[in-house]
Order: C-alpha cells, then sequence, then structure tokens
C-alpha cells in the first residue's frame, strides 16, 4: 500500500494498479544499495511501461548489484488531486519512496507534450522544478528525442543526455555513486557529468556531442522486463530488431537522433524473442524500431520466429511499417503466425510532395500493399498524413482526399474487406532536420487545410481523426524554443496545464494565459528561420553536419521550384 492512503482511498480513484507496483519481474528490494536510482516517465502507467527506453535502463541498473532501481510515472489528474489533498508525496512502485528521498530521478523525454507533466512529478515528488533551487541529491536527469533541443528544459533538469543511454547511463550512476560516497560537492558532481559525452549540464555550458552507443548490434534486449499489472497501451513483449533509420525523411527529427542504423542478427533475435515470450507470459511478441521493413533480414527473421514459437496462438505485432517490397513479402510468407496491427505513413497525397519532403515511396507502392492484403485477416488500415508541409501547394492538400477515394475503390474493386482510418496532422518543424529552418503554417491556416480535406472526404467511408492544431503550434514552441520558453512551461504547469497529449485534459485557454503572462508570442517560434541565424541548439554536434542540412533543405527548395536564401 500507499503510506497515508487507505484501501477506500484507492477506490475512489481510477485504476489505481497503476501506482502500486508489485508486478511480475521487478525488481528485488536492496536496502543497502550504495545509489538508489527512479526512472520515470512524465505520461500514464499504461504508456510508459510500454516504452522500451525505460525497459532498457531500468535492465542496466537493476544488473548491478549497488544499484536499486525504482520507477514512477505520471499521476492522472485524479490521483495527483488525492495526493494534493492529503498533503502526500509522489512516490516509486517499488519501495513507496518519495522521489526526493532517490539519489537520482531519471526522466525520460518521449515527446514534447509531456513537459508540464515532468514539472509536476517533480514538484510532487517534493523536488524543486527549479535546478538552482536545489541542494545535495538527488540528481534529475533527462534524456530521449524530445531532449533535442535541451535549451527549452535548462530551468529544470540538471542534466540532458543527448542520444543513446546504454553506455551513457552506467557511467551516470558510477560518477554519482562515487560522488555520494565520497561527500562530492553537487556542482563538482555536475561538472563531472559535463565531462561525460552526451550530456548537456546547464550549470557547467560546454558543446556537446550526441552519444552513439555502436555495440548495439551485439548487446541485448532485456529479457526479462516487468509484467504490466494492467493492460498497457501496446501489451507485448518488445524486441528492438535494429535501431537508427536512412531513409533521411526531411521532417523527422528520429531519423537522425538515432543514426546511424544497426542491425541484430536474426538469429539471436528469434531465440531472444522466444525467451521474452517465456519470461513475460505474453503472447504477442512486437518487432521495434522506426521501421520494422528496413530490416535487412527481414524474411529469414519471421522465419526464424515461425520456428520458434514459444505458444502455438503466440501474435506477432509490427508496428512500423513502410510501403515497400520487404512489407510485401513479410505479408505473403507468413500465412501461419497470426500478425496485429497495419499502419503507414505517407505522409503526403502527391507524389511532388513525397519527393520534396524524401518520403521514398510512390503511389505505386501504396496501391500495391493495398491490393496485397486484400486476402489478408487486416480489417482496418491506418494511413498518416501531415498537413501544412513546407512547399504544399493546394494541390497537393487536395491529393490527400484524392488518394484516399482511389485507395478505397482500388480495395472494393480487389473485393477486398477494408476500412481506411485517416489521421491528419499538422507538420511541426524540428531541430536537426533539414525542415529545422521552416516555417509552421499558423493554426487556422492548417485547420482550413483539415476542414479542406475533411469536406472532400464526406462521401468516403474513411474514417477521419486529427490533431488540434493549436497543439502543433504549442509543440513546435517547445521543440524550436530557447530559455525562455521555460517560464512559459512554468506558468502552464501553475495555470493547471497537465497531460497536454490527451484531448480530454489539453487546455488551450491554460496555455493562452501562460503566454499572456509570460509576455511571449507563439509566432516568434513558428515563423520561418534564416539559414545565416543561429540557433539555440547550435552548441550540439549531432553528428549530422550543419552543411548537409543545409543542402538537404535547399534540395527540397529546388524540387518545389522555390528559392531560398
Amino acid at each position: 500500500m500507499i503510506p497515508g492512503l487507505t484501501h477506500w482511498d484507492l477506490l475512489s480513484i481510477e485504476k489505481p494498479a497503476r501506482y502500486l507496483g508489485g508486478e511480475v519481474n521487478q525488481a528485488a528490494p536492496r536496502p543497502d544499495a550504495g545509489l538508489r536510482v527512479c526512472l520515470g516517465f512524465p505520461d500514464l502507467y499504461e504508456l510508459g511501461m510500454s516504452n522500451i527506453a525505460l525497459k532498457i535502463l531500468y535492465a542496466l541498473c537493476d544488473a548491478d548489484p549497488g544499484i536499486a532501481v525504482e520507477r514512477v510515472f505520471a499521476p492522472w489528474p485524479d490521483f495527483e488531486a488525492l495526493l494534493r489533498r492529503k498533503g502526500l508525496p509522489l512516490v516509486s512502485l517499488e519501495s513507496k519512496r518519495p522521489l526526493k528521498d532517490f539519489d537520482l530521478v531519471g526522466l525520460t523525454l518521449p515527446y514534447e507534450m509531456t513537459f508540464t507533466n515532468l514539472l509536476n512529478m517533480l514538484d510532487l515528488g517534493g523536488i524543486p522544478t527549479d535546478r538552482r533551487q536545489r541542494t545535495g541529491l538527488p540528481l534529475v536527469i533527462g534524456g530521449g528525442p524530445s531532449g533535442s533541443n535541451p535549451v527549452v528544459l535548462g530551468d529544470f533538469f540538471d542534466a540532458i543526455l543527448i542520444g543513446d543511454g546504454e553506455e551513457a547511463m552506467p557511467e551516470l550512476c558510477g560518477v554519482v555513486r562515487r560522488g555520494k560516497t565520497a561527500g562530492t560537492p553537487r556542482q563538482a558532481l555536475l561538472e563531472e557529468i559535463a565531462g561525460l559525452e552526451g550530456f548537456w549540464v546547464p550549470a557547467v555550458p560546454r558543446p556537446v556531442r550526441r552519444r552513439v552507443f555502436l555495440g548495439f548490434g551485439s548487446s541485448a534486449p532485456p529479457l526479462k522486463p516487468v509484467v504490466p499489472n494492467i493492460e498497457t497501451i501496446h501489451d507485448r513483449a518488445p524486441l528492438e530488431i535494429f535501431r537508427g533509420c536512412v531513409q533521411g525523411c526531411r521532417f523527422c527529427n528520429a531519423g537522425f537522433y538515432y543514426r546511424p542504423k544497426r542491425e541484430r542478427p536474426p538469429a539471436a533475435l528469434a531465440e531472444w524473442g522466444e525467451t521474452l515470450l517465456r519470461q513475460t507470459g505474453s503472447d504477442a511478441l512486437g518487432l521495434i524500431s522506426l521501421s520494422t521493413s528496413d530490416y535487412s533480414h527481414l524474411p529469414e527473421l519471421l522465419q526464424q520466429l515461425n520456428e520458434r514459437k514459444a505458444f502455438p496462438d503466440q501474435s506477432l505485432s509490427v508496428p512500423s511499417l513502410r510501403m515497400n517490397e520487404n512489407t510485401l513479402e513479410m505479408l505473403s510468407t507468413m500465412p501461419d503466425l497470426r500478425k496485429s496491427g497495419l499502419t503507414f505513413a505517407p505522409e503526403a497525397g502527391s507524389q511532388r510532395l513525397r519527393d520534396i519532403i524524401n518520403k521514398r515511396i510512390t503511389e505505386e507502392d501504396i496501391f500495391k500493399v493495398v491490393v496485397a492484403t486484400k486476402d489478408s485477416a487486416y480489417r482496418v488500415l491506418k494511413l498518416y498524413f501531415m498537413i501544412g508541409l513546407p512547399f504544399e501547394t493546394d494541390a497537393d492538400v487536395d491529393a490527400i482526399a484524392d488518394l484516399v477515394r482511389r485507395l478505397d475503390d482500388a480495395a472494393r474493386r480487389a473485393k477486398a474487406r477494408k476500412e481506411f482510418s485517416i489521421s491528419l496532422s499538422g507538420f511541426v518543424p524540428k531541430p536537426f532536420t533539414p525542415f529545422q529552418w521552416a516555417g509552421q503554417d499558423p493554426p487556422e491556416v492548417l485547420k482550413e487545410k483539415r476542414l479542406r480535406v475533411c469536406a472532400a472526404l464526406k462521401k468516403c467511408p474513411a474514417k477521419i481523426s486529427w490533431r488540434d492544431e493549436f497543439l502543433c503550434q504549442l509543440e513546435t514552441v517547445l521543440a524550436r524554443g530557447d530559455g525562455r520558453v521555460g517560464a512559459l512551461l512554468d506558468e502552464a504547469r501553475r495555470q493547471g496545464s497537465r497531460f497536454d497529449g490527451w484531448n480530454e485534459h489539453f487546455s488551450r485557454e491554460s496555455w493562452q494565459r501562460a503566454f499572456a503572462a509570460t509576455g511571449l508570442d507563439p509566432a516568434e517560434f513558428t515563423r520561418p528561420i534564416p539559414l545565416d541565424r543561429p540557433l539555440p541548439w547550435d552548441f550540439i554536434d549531432f553528428r549530422v553536419p550543419r552543411a548537409f542540412l543545409v543542402a538537404e533543405y535547399r534540395r527540397a527548395a529546388d524540387l518545389a521550384g522555390v528559392s531560398v536564401p
């Protein structure tokens, strides 16, 4: 039980199992450990327990007998209200220890719309949100793709890791553990951490180089992950088959953040997959990567997974697919292994715009995949599109609806019983991409384009969902902002912003009040950026030359027939 809460208190909130711990494969207690680490995910338990980075770092820490590792997740508003009403802190799942009583608190940065949750977790855990007000331990460390521009979070984190954590995390823990034993002053600890590759320490500003785990291909994934107490968003045993991407989509931060591409061998993956299922009891194995179709040994891997089933009715989930020949072969070579989930991201409706954003699929590829699935068990094909992409024209917007209508017609002619689910989202320029200098359409323009697509699909049976346009603008502010955005974040939290990625909890009014209180104009961060202007994140060596990004941006402009100064 959680100290200070009764059985009846827990019955008053939704899914109390989110906060209780005690799961299968949970790390064993280590009361005499020299270092206490709490790893946190700034969203619901159901999402955090599906996060592969959290599983990797948890297993790494637990493998060291001198570390006691625990977990914490963002409390849903009902649980937060209960804690605040009772005057209780946010505690870890394993030992029910307040966050302030750990030596190291590591928080993942999966996406920008969790940033207010990060601050709320620190506040509830008894840790000052402003790093300059902290003394001694714990140190608060962040890491993840949304930390590519760490300046926005510089007021709140003692250090932020840029890049892979497999080697960086043990090094960090070693520094903090030695410092704790020796009684090293906090500033001296931070200076030592700043000397580790990949770590940006706001109190010790210096250039940073993105950390890359080159040993990924020969490393084993977590083989005994914690089994959630309740159903999670991705209810399967995750197996990361490769890391990185070589496609070079000009809008995609993840494609550059995880470079270079590193693959694990198929024979080892098949063995690990069987072990994972047996260690967790799960009957679903998920192949994790930026795009499973790009794994160079995919047919061989699928065959070996089929030969090494842990359970007769196990399923294989391939959530990230590209519309290419590898995908077609996968769909045709695994008739006796049930698969689930088909999601594709054409991103643009016209071939012209797909060429501009360097999305290397053709219309022929798209139609091939749709026809190839006509006899499969897949009923729903989900397609992701972006609106407001750089150099987009009205014809490109209209091409989205035209493509969807023609795909639906092709499926009908092929007598394929398919349903199309269409997701629309506004383009968000991200750091360390060729489009980091591009502007973003104002929310009202994005909305106009979205309504135009929806109107054109009114008679089409496809289901349409979309992302709030103000939310897209806000994500750009948080992704491309400078140090002033920290005050905006803190004010938004004080105004009540929580779970900004959830429609039922996102409050546009809270953010508008925060913008007004801080005097910041979102348009300052969403307009185009001149190529010669310094960027807040220029001090980071992302291992991708700036000249390459500039050349790619100019190449896109040339394809569009536009001149970039």
